[in-house]
């Protein structure tokens, strides 16, 4: 296992090295991408694989003026990105998989999965329109602890399968970072979101391929406009 000083896109190029070695036994890479940008990559280094992109709901956006504290302050990359919106008078910016990026994959034969994020979706608007913490949350918060990225490896398997872009029971390498880029990687056994805690059929993390040494905890209350 692969443990990086800190967390952040800094980490996108160790991780795919990572996932280029164990990459033999598997036949699909799941790769959590907002803009494209990481799935681009590991397309163009991993091949004979079947790549699979997973990104945002529509209309989600990073809303600049609220982002003067957690990951886009305290990691350098993404506060580099978060001053470069601002200097550009950026209110909102889309989290939306680039038209060059879409062309590229289409190109490298990667399909883009969009869909209701199984911990994110409807418990989000109880969490905020309701100010109440579901159990969702508190799993989501626990996988978390491991790294921010664990959690959304776990989250783009379950929409893989439920997109039936992916068999239930497949063993998949699921890759996903903090914000942009890649800093987690892990085996998963996938499964259809309804089947998450089936005692037979259930996702299960396999193994742990990369992470972040210490884990940067996204406050619960957290905005994503819609």
């Amino acid at each position: 296992m692969k443990v990086f000083d800190r967390p952040g896109p800094a980490n996108t190029d160790a991780v795919i090295d990572v996932v280029k070695s164990a990459a033999s036994s598997y036949d699909y890479i799941v790769v959590a991408s907002i803009t494209g940008d990481s799935a681009v990559r590991v397309a163009e280094r991993i091949k004979d694989k079947r790549i699979i992109c997973v990104t945002c709901p529509q209309d989600m956006c990073w809303e600049v003026d609220r982002m003067g504290t957690g990951p886009f302050a305290d990691v350098p990359e993404l506060k580099e990105i978060r001053d470069q919106w601002a200097e550009q008078g950026l209110k909102r910016v889309e989290m939306n998989v680039t038209p060059e990026n879409r062309a590229r994959l289409e190109q490298l034969g990667v399909p883009v999965v969009r869909g209701t994020i199984p911990f994110f979706g409807p418990s989000f608007s109880i969490r905020l329109h309701l100010n109440q913490v579901t159990s969702l949350d508190m799993i989501a918060k626990t996988l978390e602890l491991i790294s921010t990225g664990t959690l959304v490896c776990l989250e783009c398997v379950l929409m893989c399968v439920d997109a039936g872009v992916m068999p239930e029971g497949q063993k998949v390498i699921a890759l996903a970072g903090t914000e942009r880029g890649l800093d987690t990687a892990w085996v998963i056994r996938g499964s259809a979101s309804a089947n998450l805690f089936h005692p037979e059929k259930g996702s299960r993390f396999v193994e742990l391929l990369a992470k972040p040494g210490v884990s940067l905890q996204p406050a619960i209350d957290i905005e994503y406009l819609r």
